[in-house]
């Protein structure tokens, strides 16, 4: 190391010295001693490399690049045009390997974003601690997958460090390694524009599975190593340079590198090797964003395409989330969006914009006091009103809060929180707006006052308190709404509160409903241009089969996401078989049993799963065993009944060891999807250790280990179950052993069903008995990602 910090300082003072420096694709010559000469020009070449690579010069980064110069090779000597063609195809394939990188659906589970576009995800040195943060090849963050906008502004580039040339190992396929020289070259790569650099979670935002959205910034810098290999011609290279391309699967490697999700424990990388630096991104800030952050806002405004100023806003609050003036636009955009998608759900239509916003606001208070389902489809995601509520809820929380809202703005979040059914917080804004507003202000009053009785109204139906005074004061505050109202709509709002406040009245009267209902009849009869609005009046839940009309109107089926159960499934459950037992006394012996298949991790030698009798029980039978152990502590052996598959598993299994002392482990495997994707729970009954383990492309993360007290016999009962309560989509590994329960493992990564099953793991033989299996179909969520 002292080495390495000496020769990078001489080469910066002959630098410094000869007034050059080493960035933007330039290197010049550093002196002319032979020790710091492969430096150098290791130093020019990678920054080379790295100025064509960010800048789309297909024919010139080839030339540089380890994996191409290989193809090259192999192409021949062949025509210039044929040498072209293989050197874009080479950069193409690159860049478009390290996009696959970039993708949303890599990181389930830790991200649970929508839509976030092209992202670095886990970048920032607290976040290295997820179980899913991923290792980037150093070059992805110099090519264009990583701009988020154009190519008109590529990363810049400056030399840091450059290491002393030692001897490395590369190897191509199944080939024998060559030695070849090998230089680290640090350079900092840096993004000046915030709104086409790459974005990154907040250093500061939580990493794991989470209900509320996450903040990503822009990435401003970030330092990488680059390992330029030298001597390559006496190999059969073209150049005797290059750097290494660590992407590509043809390209030659650095033995025990890798890169991705979960990469290679550290302690067993090779010293030299491509990578990012841990803890040396920086982030865009407004206050680093100038004069640029100003100049996007004054483009989002003038922006027609509500998409493009979407997206631009989005941008603005990733530099600085609190912005009341970006806020209060958006949310307003977000807002509207979701009206209009209120009357395109229920077939509504109004003559002129005001008319629109006035009669999709009653749509959605009338949905509000259905199933919470109509109100959002379920989730973000799911449909483009769900998207357009959360989005306005956070953006209007977020300009609301900065205490430099509107008056407009904050009933509008009102409104907000009394569809999401948070009435308390519906009238703690909408109460103090009214004691603002002056006397002579007669529509905005008749305004308020509608919304206030709406809001008691919310409440007493949802929560069934028909005996609380809130219902007669909403009466009240809706009658004085009619009185201060000037058009028919402003009428009518208050009116269709009026009718649901008599339908939910202890002393409802016949004449009191009729009358109320001809009342709402005569001022929808007064609206002008608008049509498809009368079912849902007299087609609610809540009215419907009180008046005469509304039991004449059928209101069309809402599309509901695909993944929502169909209501009527709770009514009239479907024949379903959610109960299985095995006590394997029907099977034949030294078979494996019936509706079982075997799976052994890769590289594990053949597993030995059979039936076999045993008069040792407490009830003579038969049971299964595996007697041929692992040849080592990872690999795994599993048998699983096949063709079944749940989410919400509750098995349960005896098991007893058959090699005591062996210090393997047996158990239960579940959510299994192939031999290098599960889960299980294993017990080791020589020692009470019990461990929960998870298996993601054949790397192994323990999610629990604990030791337990063990019944004094050498028979045990191992039960696991995948609750979830209230349909939250917060489920639990709840594991019970000999009757007691011992553990309780999160398990917010199992999104989807699988195979269960038994599982011997690592150098050991056991035994197993009475396996049983209940889906619990009860808790089950109502749609994926969970409504609540």
């Amino acid at each position: 190391m002292e080495t390495h910090r000496h020769v990078t300082k001489r080469l910066f003072m002959l630098l410094t010295i000869a007034g050059l420096t080493l960035s933007h694709g330039e290197c010049a010559a550093a002196g002319n001693a032979p020790w710091n000469t492969h430096a150098n020009e290791a130093a020019r070449l990678a920054l080379r490399y790295a100025n064509a690579l960010a800048t789309n010069r297909a024919d010139d980064w080839a030339r540089l690049d380890l994996g191409c110069l290989s193809r090259l090779r192999a192409a021949g000597a062949g025509s210039p045009d044929n040498r072209k063609r293989v050197a874009r195809t080479c950069y193409d394939d690159t860049v478009n390997a390290y996009r696959a990188m970039l993708e949303d659906t890599v990181e389930p589970g830790v991200l649970g974003s929508t839509a976030r576009g092209r992202s670095l995800g886990l970048l920032s040195e607290t976040h290295r601690h997820a179980s899913l943060w991923k290792d980037y090849p150093p070059a992805l963050f110099l090519s264009p997958a990583a701009v988020r906008s154009s190519l008109a502004t590529p990363p810049t580039v400056e030399l840091r460090t450059v290491s002393p040339t030692r001897p490395i190992a590369i190897a191509q396929g199944t080939a024998m390694p060559s030695t070849v020289g090998g230089t680290l070259v640090e350079l900092v790569v840096t993004y000046p524009d915030p709104f086409a650099a790459p974005s990154a979670l907040a250093p500061n935002e939580v990493w794991w599975a989470s209900g509320s959205a996450r903040r990503y910034q822009p990435v401003h810098s970030v330092v990488i190593r680059l390992v330029v290999v030298s001597n390559l011609r006496r190999l059969g290279y073209a150049e005797d340079r290059a750097v290494v391309n660590e992407v590509l699967p043809d390209a030659p490697h650095i033995p025990a590198t890798s890169y991705g999700i979960n990469p290679t424990d550290a302690a067993l990388q090779p010293e030299i090797r491509g990578q990012f630096v841990l803890g040396s991104a920086r982030w865009w800030t407004r206050a680093l964003a100038g004069e640029r952050y100003s100049a996007v806002l004054k483009q989002a405004e003038l922006t027609a395409d509500k998409r493009e100023k979407r997206a631009l806003f989005a941008s603005l609050l990733s530099l600085d989330p609190t912005d009341p003036q970006v806020n209060a636009q958006l949310g307003t955009l977000e807002f509207e969006s979701f009206l209009r998608e209120g009357l395109a759900k229920a077939g509504i239509g109004a003559a002129d914009e005001a008319m629109k916003r006035q009669v999709a606001e009653l749509y959605w208070n009338l949905l509000a006091q259905t199933w919470r389902q109509e109100l959002t489809d379920v989730a973000v995601g799911h449909s483009p009103a769900a998207d357009a509520f959360y989005a306005a809820f956070q953006a209007l929380e977020a300009a609301v809060g900065t205490g430099t809202a509107s008056p407009e703005l904050q009933r509008q979040l009102g409104l907000l929180h009394r569809w999401n059914n948070d009435v308390p917080s519906a009238l703690a804004l909408h109460e103090p707006l009214l004691l603002a507003i002056g006397k002579e202000n007669r529509p905005a009053r008749s305004r308020l006052l509608a919304d206030l009785a709406w809001d008691r109204i919310q409440w007493v139906s949802w929560e069934r308190r028909y005996d609380h005074p809130w219902l007669q004061q909403a009466q009240d505050e809706a009658r004085q709404a009619m009185e201060l109202a000037d058009t028919p709509i402003a009428r009518l709002v208050p009116a269709q509160a009026l009718l649901l406040a008599e339908a939910l009245s202890v002393t409802r009267t016949p004449d009191g409903l009729d009358a109320r209902l001809h009342a709402v009849k005569d001022h929808h009869e007064h609206l002008s241009g608008v049509t498809g609005l009368w079912p849902y009046l007299v087609g609610n839940d809540v009215v419907k089969a009180l008046v005469p009309d509304g039991r004449r109107v059928t209101l069309p089926t809402p599309v509901r996401a695909p993944d929502v159960l169909n209501v009527e499934v709770h009514a009239k459950p479907p024949q379903q078989d959610i109960v299985w037992q095995w006590n394997f006394d029907q099977d034949a012996p030294e078979t494996v049993p019936t509706g079982f298949v075997v799976l052994s991790t890769p590289g594990a030698d053949t597993a030995g799963w059979r039936v076999r009798p045993d008069g040792q029980l407490p009830v003579p039978g038969q049971l299964v065993i595996q007697d041929r152990p692992c040849g080592t502590d990872t690999c795994a052996h599993l048998l699983l009944a096949d063709r079944i598959r749940t989410t919400y598993p509750d098995a349960t299994v005896q098991l007893a060891e058959l090699s005591p002392g062996s210090g393997g482990e047996a158990g239960l495997a579940l959510a299994v999807r192939d031999n290098q994707n599960f889960y299980s729970v294993t017990l080791s009954p020589s020692t009470g250790k019990l461990t929960t383990r998870r298996v993601t492309d054949g790397r192994t993360i323990v999610l629990g280990e604990i030791t337990v007290k063990l019944a004094q016999r050498p028979w045990h009962s191992l039960r696991v179950q995948r609750i979830n309560f209230l349909h939250l989509d917060r489920g639990r590994l709840s594991v019970f052993v000999d009757g007691a329960q011992v553990a309780a493992v999160a398990d917010e990564w199992i999104t989807q069903e699988g195979s269960i099953g038994l599982i011997t793991l690592g150098q050991t033989a056991a035994q197993f008995d009475g396996l049983h299996l209940l889906d619990l179909v009860s808790n089950r969520t109502l749609s994926g990602p969970a409504a609540y």
